[in-house]
């Protein structure tokens, strides 16, 4: 038996944790620039031309020689949210109920098939078809991730490793731009859009296929460890909020459809999820109209926005982490966004590198809520169960604002977008609002069960099985 103060354990286990971060993280990390990246090409196709006629020299999915109307093109942007929404829940369940490294395969290998497919589209409809599969395939990989990572990971190491998950959303968007600015630059006689599904999602195919052999399932099984490691990788996942997972029970379920503060912390992601598919489905756009009127410069001009997100997020990952605080570190972030995005809304047209500027500040901490935001709702779900439903049901009402925020910038409101950009004003206003809100109440619970039940012991498990987070000794992260 190994105390906790003991030297060679501690080391131990520092090990361990290297290693266990070197197999889940950069995968993980690669499968999700990689969704992003297949998510967020259809504006960077829209640039070269997808959303004209078929019967043009482009071959896109409009109506003979002419182009798909404004509405048409948002409901092409919008239609994938749906896919997404309906099946983060049974994506979630999922992770429970198969082993995980399979269930990953499963929906990288169909949203990638999927996004191939787009290159035979060849109208409205099709379109329309590969965009709602391309969101079902990602809702059953994506929201899982997190409780996947929960399985590994105490609540306090969550922030940094959520990031790793979803820091490549700003890469993917950075790379998105690069890949599409050399893509412009091929000649040949298949329209430059196809080019840029086909690299785009072929090699996503291939690292699907070798999640079946790399990715571990639970560290009671399969956990691609043994001896030493083996047995701190079960100490570990007893250490922190012990939970006996076991069947789905049927009361753990009701809690997560009762449980108020899933709601708010949905009023969290509700707003910040609107903000950011307005950003992957119309940034390039937006950018265009700024004075980047070329298409292989405006997709290049994507770039630096998406390198500066990928900074904020990490700082704010491990500030968060550090500090174990999630709620206020959101509400500083959406300051800055709020005056960014009341900026873009207010400076002349003639204003365009402090316009340019305000972009990349927006986007920069509208991303950087991302991780915060996901590890915040997976830290306070009290077990296996409750997590694993809680998370899918938190992004799919989550995502509902992912639907709105598609419709935020019609064509017709350019080239200043001033109406687009007053409303993420309000939505920033909301999450930072919320997001304080939600802090200072966890913190008043936290403070209530230390007077009524005194405060937890570090380093004592606390088992979560029957009670999940009514347990009288477990504390919410704020």
């Amino acid at each position: 038996m190994h105390g906790r103060d003991d030297p060679e354990w501690i080391a131990a286990q520092k090990r361990y944790m290297r290693k266990l971060d070197g197999i889940i993280l950069p995968m993980i990390s690669a499968l999700y620039f990689f969704e992003y990246l297949d998510r967020g090409n259809i504006a960077n196709a829209k640039l070269y031309g997808y959303s004209h006629g078929h019967d043009t020299n482009h071959g896109g999915v409009g109506p003979g020689k002419g182009k798909l109307s404004s509405t048409q093109w948002q409901l092409v942007v919008m239609i994938f949210y749906v896919g997404l929404v309906l099946f983060q829940v049974p994506g979630c369940i999922g992770y429970r109920v198969f082993p995980p490294s399979k269930w990953i395969a499963f929906g990288v290998c169909g949203w990638a098939m999927t996004s191939m497919l787009q290159c035979t589209a060849y109208n409205l409809a099709g379109a329309l078809v590969c965009r709602v599969f391309i969101g079902v395939f990602e809702g059953l990989f994506g929201t899982g991730i997190v409780y996947y990572l929960s399985l590994w990971y105490h609540r306090t190491e969550m922030g940094m490793r959520v990031f790793w998950f979803l820091g490549p959303t700003a890469v993917a968007g950075a790379f998105g731009g690069l890949i599409a600015f050399g893509i412009g630059h091929i000649n040949s006689s298949v329209p430059n859009w196809k080019w840029l599904f086909l690299i785009e999602a072929l090699p996503c195919f291939c690292l699907g296929l070798f999640c079946l052999y790399w990715m571990p399932d639970r560290p009671s099984t399969n956990s691609r460890f043994s001896g030493l490691d083996q047995e701190i990788a079960e100490a570990r996942y007893k250490n922190e909020s012990f939970d006996k997972a076991g069947k789905i029970r049927k009361k753990h379920v009701i809690w997560v459809f009762t449980d108020w503060r899933l709601y708010i912390q949905v009023a969290v992601y509700l707003p910040t999820a609107a903000l950011l598919s307005s950003i992957s489905g119309f940034l390039p756009t937006i950018i265009s109209n700024l004075g980047y009127s070329k298409p292989t410069t405006a997709n290049l001009m994507t770039v630096p926005p998406y390198a500066v997100a990928f900074v904020v997020m990490l700082a704010a990952s491990y500030s968060s982490d550090r500090y174990k605080e999630r709620g206020i570190h959101i509400a500083v972030l959406m300051i800055f966004a709020t005056i960014a995005y009341g900026l873009l809304a207010t400076l002349p047209e003639s204003q365009l590198k402090g316009k340019y500027a305000c972009v990349c500040i927006a986007v920069a901490c509208v991303y950087a809520t991302y991780p915060p935001s996901h590890a915040w709702a997976a830290n306070n779900f009290g077990n296996e169960t409750k997590r694993a439903i809680g998370m899918g049901l938190y992004t799919a009402l989550g995502n509902l604002g992912s639907i709105a925020g598609s419709f935020l910038y019609p064509s017709t409101d350019g080239p200043q977008f001033r109406k687009g950009h007053f409303i993420c004003m309000g939505l920033s206003i909301a999450t930072g609002v919320i997001s304080l809100g939600n802090s200072l109440l966890l913190g008043a619970i936290n403070k209530s069960r230390d007077r009524k039940y005194g405060k937890p012991v570090p380093g004592v498990a606390v088992d979560v099985t029957e009670l999940a987070d009514k347990s009288p000794m477990f504390r919410f992260i704020t």
